[in-house]
């Protein structure tokens, strides 16, 4: 028998080693307080309005962060080039000792050279903006063949926003074929009519309450299909809201301003909020509506304690709640789609509202009080059905209570077990029990 070992992938623990490393490092680095120049350019408003929200996180294994860092380290070496054949380039801010930054948009929308020059052969009177890349092979003849404005459209987007940016109206892009060091220059003239049209795309995305139209009808469309936003685009994910992290930036009350550098206000609170203060997200945090792709806002309201909640009715026309008793931004992100419509999970007025036969009138909780009752299991109202089944090997859901009460701050159903009864109960501050009855 052939050993198939020879045909797989050989892999060293040192490389492994220095992979993990940089995995590590690389997933650490937080998310970008704004709309990057860098993509601006890119085919899909949604993905930017996605990724804008913090709603979305590429997942680049150890190799590829090393492959940027590569990517970083040549720039220094192209930098010594140009002044090698006599440029003059500026690749820090003198006042800052670090890249030079571009912004807009209240800080919303920025960018960072990677330098500029004078001295350019065939302008040398005239300041350029500098961008560096590297490409593979394949991506260095297209863009050889075709120009860096039709095979690399984010790329040429970026330096037409640094040249509105910075009044220079030319710049030089250095390419880098990474296989055979062979370089690419291309000279790139500003064109104030799509760099404003850059700018004004910016602008639409930031100030946006909801995702744009999507750039296809097909979740299967090749660029759709490696988008680290697909999931939560199409509503296919494992769970309802499949974000990296819950942020301020998903939520109905906070807004991103002009007033400020990249500030955002929180409308609930009446206060500004710090790029720490987004990846916190309070208790009142209520999720923007356009990020559940599966279903759609119904109703809005106040429940009794004055705690803000939307109404949502799914494709198949079943309603849950979010906000106020109902389902938490942070339960979203945990429960699948399913379980929001799960009588027995939901924490919101009218759960356990179906198939019951019993009343309120005979309290179950009379029936079962905690002294002379067996407790099976308490926690979050999140983890009722799983700790259910772990319990009897049911699913909650497709059992028939034989009682219901909707109490003052709980709602409860009992089930038929044996001589005793069982029970199950949500309270009001999204805990819950599993009780049995003692014969």
């Amino acid at each position: 028998m052939t050993d198939i070992t020879q045909y797989m992938p050989k892999t060293s623990p040192i490389a492994d080693a220095i992979y993990a490393v940089y995995k590590k490092r690389g997933d650490a680095e937080e998310h970008r307080g704004y709309l990057g120049a860098s993509i601006i350019g890119h085919p899909c408003d949604r993905f930017l309005w996605y990724t804008f929200r913090a709603c979305c996180r590429e997942d680049f294994p150890g190799r590829i962060y090393r492959l940027f860092e590569t990517g970083d380290l040549e720039e220094i070496r192209m930098v010594k080039n140009l002044r090698d054949i006599g440029c003059t380039v500026h690749d820090v801010d003198p006042a800052t000792g670090e890249q030079f930054e571009v912004s807009d948009i209240g800080g919303h929308f920025s960018g960072h050279m990677d330098g500029c020059g004078l001295g350019i052969p065939g302008a040398e009177k005239t300041w350029h903006v500098l961008e560096f890349k590297t490409h593979n092979a394949k991506s260095f003849a297209k863009l050889k063949k075709e120009g860096v404005e039709a095979s690399k459209p984010v790329h040429y987007a970026q330096m037409q926003a640094y040249m509105h940016k910075t009044g220079m109206k030319r710049a030089l892009y250095l390419a880098e074929n990474k296989d055979t060091d062979e370089l690419y220059p291309e000279r790139v003239y500003y064109e104030s009519f799509q760099a404003k049209g850059y700018m004004e795309r910016a602008k639409r995305i930031i100030f946006a309450n909801e995702p744009p139209e999507r750039m296809t009808d097909r979740p299967d469309w090749w660029e759709c299909k490696f988008c680290s936003a697909h999931s939560l685009c199409w509503g296919t994910g494992d769970v309802a809201l499949p974000v990296p992290d819950i942020s301020c930036r998903q939520c109905c009350h906070a807004t991103p301003t002009m007033d400020g550098n990249a500030r955002w206000v929180c409308e609930k609170h009446a206060r500004g909020l710090s790029i720490e203060d987004q990846h916190k997200a309070c208790d009142d945090h209520l999720v923007l509506p356009g990020l559940l792709s599966f279903a759609e806002p119904s109703d809005y309201g106040k429940d009794p304690a004055g705690n803000d909640y939307i109404e949502f009715t799914n494709i198949d026309g079943s309603k849950w709640m979010h906000g106020g008793i109902g389902y938490t931004s942070t339960e979203l992100h945990t429960l699948p789609v399913p379980a929001l419509v799960n009588k027995f999970l939901e924490s919101a007025k009218g759960l356990f509202n179906a198939e019951a036969t019993g009343h309120c009138a005979d309290d179950i909780l009379s029936r079962y009080p905690e002294e002379d009752s067996r407790i099976v299991w308490r926690g979050e109202s999140s983890k009722l059905a799983e700790a259910w089944k772990n319990t009897y090997c049911e699913d909650i859901s497709k059992l028939t209570p034989i009682a219901k009460c909707d109490g003052f701050g709980y709602q409860a159903v009992e089930f038929e077990f044996g001589d005793t009864g069982r029970m199950a109960i949500v309270y009001s501050n999204r805990k819950a029990e599993i009780r049995e009855g003692v014969v």
